[in-house]
């Protein structure tokens, strides 16, 4: 397992070198996790569809919002792909309308989570194109091929 963490050990340093947190660059979108990285957008770099949704700061290096996710796909003691996912709550919160979907909760019942409540801004097509553009793109940086996606379900 360590030398398949070695492996993907490039793609974590370019995460690092381009992290949202720190990093001003407009490329600079990513945060690096241990066995994966997340993905964010900002108003000059987004998903299709993101155009007017207000970004702000935060804690970061520029206004962005969450995009997605990306971890190891292991089989075994290999690492043979790239599990992915998007989770547009920008728009889910800023565009209720049109990406909410809260089922109907009975008198006396308190709303469950964010998660459970909606539906309809998970895995978006828009959203999973765009993040394997970027995906790729930094897959490159770090001279590794990318390897096969493949979209995570929600449970």
């Amino acid at each position: 397992m360590f030398s398949e963490h070695q492996r993907m050990r490039p793609v974590l340093d370019q995460a690092r070198r381009f992290d949202i947190a720190s990093n001003p660059d407009p490329r600079a979108i990513f945060e690096a996790g241990s066995a994966g990285f997340q993905v964010w957008c900002t108003p000059e770099d987004h998903p299709q569809g993101w155009e007017d949704i207000k970004m702000t700061t935060g804690a970061f290096s520029k206004p962005c919002e969450y995009v997605g996710s990306v971890f190891w796909k292991w089989e075994e003691d290999r690492i043979v792909g790239l599990q992915i996912e998007t989770s547009a709550y920008a728009l889910a919160d800023q565009m209720p309308d049109k990406y909410s979907n809260p089922p109907i909760i009975p008198k006396g019942i308190q709303r469950q989570s964010i998660v459970q409540e909606r539906t309809t801004f998970y895995n978006r097509k828009q959203d999973i194109k765009w993040l394997k553009k970027k995906i790729a793109w930094l897959f490159k940086q770090a001279d590794t091929p990318v390897l096969p996606f493949e979209v995570k379900a929600r449970e």
